[in-house]
């Protein structure tokens, strides 16, 4: 829907015509005294400073009039957008592009929380979009780069803050700590008698007891129903019990969630479900920075892929939750903070919706900072919160394939296995100058 650009300035003038010396005609202004209703603003606005500069009573109760006159130079016009509804009814999210001409936001509510996504004007600082807005009548106008003009119909600019805009990731001054292309896969070797421990990246246990016992390869607080696997491991067996769960395929890293075999589960207390978990307990870690990952989820009632980080120092929390995807969702994107400075668990959960994630590879990512994290999906922000007060420390890189828990329900008979989180790759970059 186009919202057509309000017509020019009507007036009543004496018609030309012979007919009738007393008749009068309603026209567009085409009168011999009329002046281009720009000229006429222009005079009226250097009346107006002359009054207001002697302190005219005449300019001052004029004033207001006049700034509606200006205002309405330059009536909204654009193709009007509609808002897509996030989860649960919270807010809208209007998706701005660069190079599709002027739009309008009607129904934007700042009490609600709605967003508004900027894609492609390369902005990543609010403070450089502050500076393009300006406050047209009742409606707030943004000149955006390029000439693009968006107008947020009944809105006063001082409503829209930092949390309103959704920018992209600034990329200015990153430098490359860590990556991984999986090309290979660099295992960090546990639990094998003929190989030594260690010489690799990816350590494929949490570490929270011995390698062989499932404190360290499931998290029983959630509910999960998988034993994380890996070469070396056997649980009670006396030699390992040949699942792999991680294999390369085409440069990219498949971590493979199936159905345990029924051979196997005596030696796993039963569990039901076999998955991989990767993490750099032993590798790498960092305080701040921008942490990210390129990857296709699967899709499946009971499946949980994750992509999170952890203090070095094992501590808990606090936690950054890069990306949680329930299966049976694949259209929404779950990010979160925990924490427990003030001596109680908190977090700052946010419900994204985006594209199915099954469907396509994405770019997940976090832009962890002293005072702010924000997360991103695909090179744009999705969400904020202020940085806990115990969250200043080294943390290390995990992601993984969860199933089943509390949260995100068992798998039913819609549920495909195997199952498979597909990784492009993960890389993590410091900020030559932190923010």
């Amino acid at each position: 829907m186009r919202i057509k650009e309000a017509p020019d300035l009507q007036q009543t003038c004496r018609d030309s015509t012979p007919q009738g010396s007393q008749a009068y005609a309603t026209r567009r202004s085409k009168c011999a005294y009329n002046m281009p209703r720009r000229v006429l603003l222009l005079i009226a606005g250097m009346l107006l400073i002359s009054d207001l500069v002697t302190d005219s009573p005449t300019g001052i109760k004029n004033a207001a009039y006049l700034r509606g006159a200006f205002a309405q130079e330059s009536p909204p016009k654009g193709d009007l957008i509609k808002g897509e509804v996030k989860p649960y009814g919270e807010l809208y999210v209007f998706d701005i592009r660069h190079g599709v001409g002027d739009r309008i936001i009607d129904g934007y509510n700042a009490q609600r929380g709605d967003k508004i996504r900027l894609l492609d004007f390369d902005l990543t600082d609010f403070n450089r979009v502050r500076g393009m807005l300006r406050q047209v009548g009742g409606d707030a106008q943004l000149r955006l780069p390029g000439g693009q003009i968006l107008w947020i119909l009944k809105t006063q600019i001082d409503s829209l803050g930092a949390h309103t805009f959704q920018l992209q990731l600034d990329r200015r001054g990153l430098v490359p700590t860590f990556a991984d292309e999986f090309n290979e896969f660099s295992w960090y070797a546990e639990g094998l008698n003929d190989h030594p421990t260690g010489g690799g990246t990816w350590r494929t246990n949490f570490g929270y007891a011995p390698v062989q016992h499932l404190g360290s390869r499931t998290l029983g607080s959630n509910g999960e129903l998988q034993v994380y696997f890996d070469r070396g491991f056997r649980g009670t067996a006396s030699t390992p019990l040949g699942i792999e769960p991680f294999r390369i395929v085409n440069g990219t890293l498949e971590i493979v969630g199936d159905k345990a075999p029924e051979n196997v589960k005596p030696f796993i207390s039963n569990y039901e479900y076999t998955s991989g978990l990767i993490t750099t307990q032993f590798s790498f870690s960092q305080v701040y920075g921008v942490f990210e990952m390129r990857a296709r989820m699967p899709k499946g009632t009971g499946l949980w892929p994750t992509f999170w980080l952890l203090p070095k120092d094992r501590s808990w929390p606090p936690e950054i939750d890069i990306i949680e995807i329930l299966g049976q969702e694949p259209t929404v994107l779950h990010t979160n903070a925990h924490s427990k400075a003030n001596g109680v668990h908190t977090d700052a959960p946010d419900v994204i919706r985006v594209p199915d994630t099954s469907a396509d590879f994405h770019l997940y990512a976090v832009d962890w900072q002293k005072d702010e994290i924000r997360w991103y999906f695909d090179g744009f922000e999705v969400a904020r919160a202020p940085t806990p007060a115990d969250m200043h420390k080294p943390m290390y890189i995990l992601a993984g394939l969860p199933i089943g828990g509390h949260w995100v329900g068992r798998p039913d008979d819609s549920t495909h296995f195997p199952a498979v989180l597909t990784i492009d790759w993960i890389r993590a970059y410091r900020r030559a100058t932190e923010p």
